[in-house]
């Protein structure tokens, strides 16, 4: 099994060899890219004299190959595989990026959020808006299938290049958003239903069978959107954390569970929030990924007047 510096070494050295003869002009160009929560050793194909046309060629990460290269240690087999994959991504990437038409994705600006303190450097990059601990940033939308979701972030170059301001942005993708990822919302036992394969009825009250017993304001909801895709960015809409709290019936907490979703709950039900802020740290430390994170901290919805602040964790424990 290769050291992680040696297999780098060897994908700098031999990748080129697994691609077709029309990259034979072409060389590795080594980077580092700020992403979220990490930063990773991006690789691209470019070739060694620019084209007056442009060349569209994805990106791919050192350590996401070395994680997949220890799943069996066949180096050579991972860089064939790898070479298939990057030649069919550089062949259906869209002739938009090349450059001059980034203003047709303007009805494809989405939301992303992030957490600040752990995105520094890729918010320093981008057009951004603080919202509690947490930053807006933006991204482009390029593709929406059933084989997944691939798009862009918008850097300050990005945004600079077709005169994009922050205030642009985000009514932009405030109403692009919602209308290409409608949020929904699900009770957390029927998420837990659908998980293990079963939305049947007779299944929920098998396995809880105070489903339909349970007063609304003890009933827990699941936020995302269709696409489970930057769900949290539900944050941002307070129509859409309103309409579950009507349903509950009181003010209430929001979990950030993971970039993807978050979960909500009753305040005067789940009144001990230094239990909360201890759940939502442990679930992050133990079981979402460090990629997937989203924040430590717990957040309260007023259904009076509409609005979702911050409770710092600390003072939520020390309380």
């Amino acid at each position: 099994m290769l050291s992680y510096e040696e297999f780098k070494e060897r994908v700098m050295n031999e990748f080129l060899d697994y691609l077709p003869a029309k990259y034979k002009d072409c060389e590795l160009k080594i980077h580092e890219v700020p992403k979220v929560n990490q930063v990773l050793t991006g690789i691209v194909v470019v070739p060694k004299k620019k084209s007056k046309k442009g060349v569209i060629m994805p990106t791919f990460y050192m350590e996401r190959l070395y994680e997949q290269y220890k799943e069996t240690g066949n180096f050579e087999n991972m860089m064939a595989r790898q070479a298939i994959y990057l030649e069919r991504s550089a062949r259906y990437a869209p002739k938009e990026l090349c450059g001059t038409k980034l203003e047709d994705f303007v009805d494809k600006i989405v939301f992303q959020l992030v957490n600040t303190i752990d995105n520094l450097e890729l918010i320093s990059r981008c057009p951004h808006r603080d919202f509690e601990d947490l930053s807006i940033i933006y991204r482009a939308i390029t593709s929406k299938c059933e084989d997944g979701i691939s798009g862009f972030l918008i850097t300050n170059d990005v945004a600079e290049s077709v005169n994009w301001t922050e205030e642009f942005l985000y009514d932009t993708a405030f109403r692009n958003t919602r209308k290409m990822f409608p949020f929904t919302h699900m009770r957390i036992e029927d998420m837990m239903m659908k998980i293990i394969g079963s939305n049947t009825e007779a299944g929920i009250t098998e396995f809880f069978p105070d489903y339909e017993k349970m007063a609304s304001e003890d009933c827990v909801y699941v936020i995302t959107n269709k696409s489970q895709f930057y769900g949290s960015s539900a944050l941002i809409y307070p129509d859409v954390l309103g309409r579950v709290a009507d349903k509950i019936g009181t003010d209430c907490y929001v979990l950030p569970s993971s970039l993807h979703e978050v979960i909500m709950l009753s305040a005067k039900t789940y009144s001990d929030k230094s239990k909360l802020a201890s759940i939502v740290c442990g679930t992050n430390a133990k079981h979402v990924s460090s990629e997937e994170k989203l924040s430590d901290s717990l957040y309260y919805y007023d259904i009076k007047n509409r609005n979702v602040k911050r409770i710092d964790v600390d003072d939520a424990v020390a309380s």
